[in-house]
C-alpha cells in the first residue's frame, strides 16, 4: 500500500507528532508498506532522509513550522499516487491532501486547538471556542475519517461541531527503549543527588504546557519534602521565564533544564526518575506521559481530557482537579516510597496497549476499510477543488498556532 503522511512539521525534534509520525513511518515500512511524508520547510542539512518530500515554505519564526498554501509541483504529483493519506495536522495538512490527492483521506487530531487559540492570540477563551467552532468543522470536513487518541478528545470535538466520522485509535509508542532503556543516565551528570526524589517532565517548555504552576506547586512542595528534584526535559520559549521563576522562588539549584535532547536519550533519562510530573491540561494522548508509564513511573497530573484517559487515579499515579493541587499529590507520592513503586509498576504494566505494533495494526485495519468503502468518492467536495476563499483566511489567522504538540 502507498501511504502518504502529511503534516506541517517533519524534524528530529522532541515533539510529539514529529516523532509519531517517524515511528509509524518505519513500523509500516517494516510491514512492507510504501511511505512518504509529505511536509514543508527546508531539507535538513545532512539531507532528507529517503520518503521525504518538503515544499519550501515561510518559516514561522523559530517554531520549526513553516507556512505556504500549495505544494510543489513534485509533492502534488507525488500525492496523487497514493493510496491512503493520513494527515497529522489540521493547517496546511488535511485540505492539501484534499485537494491534491485522489484516495481517501484519514485526520488524526493531536492538538487541543480550542485551549491552544487561547494560549497563543490574543483571543479571549470565550472568543477563541467561538473561533474554532467555525475552524474545527471546516478542515475536518475535507477529510473522510477523523481518528482521535481518546474518547474525551472525540466529545470535545463533537461538542465544537465536528460532524465527520470519528475512530478511537491510541497514539502508540516504541515500548522498549522506555521499559529496558539501553544506556540508563547517571544522576550525577546532571547535578542530581543519588538519594534525591526526582520528578521529571519531558516536552515542550511553553505557555500551554502550565509549567510555571508546576514550578509554583513544585516550590511548596519542597518546604515538606525538602529532598525533591526537578528535572524539565525539552526545549521552548519558556526557558528562560523559567529560570527566573525558579530564582524568585529560591529553588534554582534543586531544578534543571536540560534543553533539547536527542529523542532516543529519552528513556535514558526517564530511568534516573522517580515520579513523572506535569501541569498542562492541552493534552489530547500525551506521549511524555506514556513514555514515563512505559519507563515505571508514577504519574502526577490535572485530570483532564486525554489525561484522564490514560491514567487511572490512584493505581497509575495520582491525578489533581486543578493545578493548585499538584503539590499535595507531590509530597503525598514523594512521602511514600511503596506507594511509587506499586503505582509505578502498575502503569508500566498499563502503557503495554500502546505499543506501536498494536496501534499501527489498527491504523492499517481502517486504512484496508476506506480502501474498499472509497468514501472519498462520495463526497460532497470531490477531489482536485481548491481551498473555498472563506478558508484562506483562516488559514492566514491561524499560521501562529502552529506549534509542536506533545
Amino acid at each position: 500500500m502507498r501511504i502518504g503522511m502529511v503534516t506541517a512539521c517533519y524534524k528530529p525534534v522532541i515533539n510529539g507528532v514529529t516523532r509519531m509520525v517517524a515511528l509509524y513511518k518505519e513500523t509500516m515500512e517494516a510491514a512492507g508498506h510504501d511511505v512518504t511524508v509529505f511536509t514543508l520547510g527546508e531539507p535538513a542539512p545532512d539531507g532528507d532522509e529517503p520518503g521525504v518530500v518538503r515544499t519550501p515554505g515561510i518559516p514561522l519564526g523559530d517554531t520549526g513550522y513553516y507556512l505556504n498554501f500549495r505544494y510543489s509541483r513534485k509533492a502534488q504529483e507525488a500525492l496523487r499516487q497514493m493510496d491512503i493519506v493520513h494527515c497529522h495536522h489540521l493547517f496546511m495538512s488535511v485540505e492539501m491532501a484534499h485537494r491534491y490527492g485522489n484516495c481517501p483521506i484519514v485526520y488524526t487530531n493531536h492538538t487541543r486547538y480550542d485551549l491552544y487559540t487561547g494560549a497563543h492570540s490574543p483571543l479571549p477563551q470565550p472568543a477563541a471556542d467561538a473561533f474554532m467552532r467555525q475552524v474545527w468543522p471546516e478542515f475536518t470536513s475535507y477529510c473522510d475519517v477523523i481518528i482521535t487518541p481518546t474518547a474525551s478528545v472525540r466529545e470535545v470535538m463533537r461538542d465544537f461541531g465536528v460532524t465527520q466520522r470519528i475512530e478511537i485509535i491510541p497514539n502508540g509508542i516504541d515500548i522498549g527503549p522506555f521499559s529496558n532503556p539501553p544506556q540508563p543516565s547517571r544522576r550525577e551528570d546532571f547535578g542530581i543527588p543519588p538519594d534525591a526524589i526526582l520528578l521529571v517532565y519531558t516536552g515542550r517548555i511553553s505557555a500551554e504546557k502550565g509549567l510555571t504552576k508546576l514550578l509554583a506547586q513544585f516550590a511548596l512542595a519542597r518546604e515538606i519534602v525538602p529532598d525533591i528534584y526537578l528535572l524539565l526535559v525539552g526545549k521552548g520559549p519558556y526557558a528562560d521565564r523559567l529560570r527566573q521563576q525558579a530564582r524568585a522562588l529560591g529553588i534554582e539549584n534543586v531544578i534543571q533544564l536540560t534543553g533539547a535532547l536527542p529523542y532516543e536519550q529519552v528513556g535514558n533519562v526517564l530511568s534516573m526518575g522517580n515520579i513523572y510530573v506535569t501541569a498542562s491540561v492541552t493534552e489530547v494522548h500525551p506521549l511524555g506521559v506514556i513514555e514515563a508509564m512505559a519507563a515505571g513511573l508514577p504519574v502526577i497530573a490535572v485530570s483532564s481530557p486525554g489525561i484522564s484517559d490514560t491514567v487511572v487515579p490512584r493505581e497509575h499515579g495520582l491525578l489533581t482537579t486543578t493545578p493548585e493541587g499538584i503539590a499535595a499529590a507531590i509530597v503525598a507520592l514523594a512521602s511514600n516510597p511503596h506507594k511509587r513503586r506499586r503505582m509505578g509498576a502498575a502503569a508500566r504494566e498499563a502503557s503495554k496497549q500502546y505499543d506501536i505494533n498494536i496501534t499501527v495494526d489498527q491504523t492499517l485495519n481502517l486504512y484496508h476499510e476506506l480502501r474498499q468503502t472509497r468514501p472519498d468518492l462520495k463526497r460532497t467536495r470531490q477531489h482536485g477543488r481548491g481551498i473555498r476563499p472563506t478558508a484562506r483566511p483562516v488559514l492566514e489567522q491561524l499560521a501562529t498556532l502552529l506549534r509542536p504538540s506533545d
